[in-house]
């Protein structure tokens, strides 16, 4: 994997950790070869079970209904109503749609997040046009797979993609979703196992895309099988290149998927691109973040344009859950890139790639900063954006006020 993901991913999981203290149901890219995370363990078991092999290559899919104008939404830390008012009030904006992420410490947080839903169902039902994107942990525990270390259900005990595959999950996936109709939630777009492609989650697919693709099958037909839940959406949602494999190499099929999304940051270790020289004229930075954007976000193996293709071939809309500009530790990033915003945004908006919806990742941590919002006051974290320019160009582009 790269460096960015563990950074991002070590910034979610702090976050998660401060959750797990609080009452037990109250508890967020093709690179060159990258480096494992330092508590990975390798895996190469794959299902021999006939049923879960990748669909054979098909017809393309009637299009999709195009998207007049796709929907803008925000994550701003768990349970983050106020930081999405304060996003949409900021873009001059009515309606922003929510992400959100489920801590994968526990099953308990998995099959019965009421510290979530409490606070989401009642900002869904407060006005009209509001909807939560719900990112959901399919294995519980470290990225290792040894398994919940706290908790009440599965202690110590591995989990694997093959075990959810044979159906030792299902009830905390059932439970899930009986809580999401019992709480209003029941039309939530859901984002199980996202980031399959990369190693940074117990739920990885490499070596495995046989039991990922019976395990999310099981999970989706599971979750529309209790009552209400034939609402409920599910994004197949990969991130942005190659990584670990092919994402496309665990496709479940199209019955099986609503949304194809993938997440995209500013951030890349192609040769000419970043680190950004700090001699560098404006010229040269110039060129090294069109080079990013064209050889890397856009034009890669595995970037936006192959996903927009693979949208339309399998009749989805594309999604982009994730995205944002990046200062890191890495150095691999853009900085303050309005030529990112500027390029997402011609993309976002372009109806040849049908983007149903994307949420802007507006958060800060020690070490990777995206904010492109002031945020809010007295919140506890790191408010306001150490991007002038691409906020400036944000806001121009996806707010109100032209």
């Amino acid at each position: 994997m790269n460096q960015t993901h563990t950074a991002r991913r070590a910034g979610l999981h702090v976050v998660m950790l401060m959750l797990t203290a609080m009452p037990l149901s109250a508890c967020a890219r093709e690179e060159p070869a990258a480096k494992p995370a330092a508590n990975a363990v390798a895996t190469k078991t794959q299902s021999t079970n006939p049923d879960a092999a990748t669909p054979a290559p098909a017809e393309p899919q009637p299009a999709p209904p195009a998207i007049v104008d796709p929907v803008i939404g925000t994550y701003h830390w768990p349970n983050g109503t106020k930081g999405v008012d304060a996003f949409g009030q900021w873009l001059g904006r009515d309606t922003v749609w929510g992400l959100d992420f489920i801590g994968a410490e526990t099953w308990d947080s998995v099959g019965w997040p009421t510290w979530w839903l409490d606070a989401w169902s009642k900002w869904v039902e407060a006005k009209p046009g509001r909807r939560l994107i719900f990112s959901i942990p399919i294995l519980a525990g470290p990225v290792d797979g040894s398994g919940p270390t706290q908790g009440a259900k599965g202690v110590g005990v591995p989990v694997s993609l093959e075990r959810g595959a044979a159906g030792e999950y299902d009830q905390h996936i059932r439970d899930l979703a009986n809580n999401l109709v019992k709480y209003g939630l029941g039309d939530t777009i859901l984002r199980p196992g996202w980031e399959f492609n990369g190693d940074w989650y117990a739920w990885r697919a490499k070596g495995r895309t046989d039991a990922f693709i019976a395990y999310w099958r099981r999970i989706v037909t599971t979750m529309r099988s209790v009552p209400g839940g034939d609402a409920l959406k599910f994004c197949w949602n990969p991130t942005l290149g190659d990584q670990q494999f092919s994402a496309d190499e665990a496709w479940p099929g199209d019955e099986y998927v609503d949304y194809v999304g993938v997440d995209v940051y500013d951030e890349t270790w192609i040769d000419g691109a970043y680190p950004l020289p700090a001699d560098a004229s404006a010229e040269e930075i110039e060129r090294r973040r069109l080079k990013a954007w064209n050889d890397w976000h856009y034009g890669s193996k595995r970037g936006l344009a192959f996903w927009s293709q693979f949208a339309k071939d399998h009749g989805k809309p594309l999604a982009i859950p994730e995205w944002g500009v990046v200062r890191a530790n890495h150095q691999h990033c853009g900085l303050d890139n309005p030529l990112f915003i500027e390029r997402m945004h011609a993309f976002i908006t372009d109806p040849a790639n049908n983007v149903a919806f994307h949420c802007y990742f507006d958060v800060n941590t020690d070490d990777l900063r995206h904010q492109l919002s002031p945020g809010i006051p007295d919140s506890g974290h790191r408010e306001g954006t150490e991007f002038p320019n691409a906020a400036k160009r944000f806001r121009e582009l996806f707010g109100t006020e032209k």
